[in-house]
């Protein structure tokens, strides 16, 4: 029996913004009323980032509902210790990707990045063009 997946949230502009380097799965410490808001889809990512505090991973400048909130990340020792170790490194940082539900809990795609320059940003608007247009001559020879 496989737990049922499916994505709640996407953080897009992470895609945009940063090249992914490695990603992780983390579970997200909420009370009830904040699951609640976010299985409704009332959550925004952008402008979110992981940070290292306490011994332990939180999840910054998220906004659920109409408060931004920090939510607290549970990972292993093992990834916890890389995950330390990359955001320690100068030009390393770690971001959500999504948040998911996995089965009947809410757990969050992060990953360790790197910030994209100018012209990598242009190479991936042109990239998603060409595939589009692409995409576009296909169906009409398909016709």
């Amino acid at each position: 029996m496989t737990a049922s997946m499916s994505i709640l949230i996407l953080n897009k502009r992470a895609r945009y913004e940063f090249n992914k380097i490695e990603s992780f799965q983390a579970g997200l410490s909420l009370s009830g009323y904040d699951v609640k808001l976010i299985k409704e889809g009332k959550i925004t990512l952008k402008g979110a980032f992981i940070v290292f505090q306490k011994n332990r991973l939180e999840m910054v400048n998220v906004t659920i509902g109409s408060d931004s909130v920090n939510i607290t990340l549970l990972v292993n020792k093992k990834e916890l210790s890389k995950i330390r170790e990359f955001i320690n490194q100068k030009g390393y940082s770690c971001v959500p990707i999504n948040i998911k539900r996995v089965g009947r809990w809410l757990k969050s795609e992060i990953a360790i990045v790197k910030g994209k320059q100018t012209f990598d940003k242009k190479e991936t608007i042109k990239n998603r063009d060409l595939d589009r247009e692409m995409g576009r001559d296909l169906k009409q020879i398909g016709r």
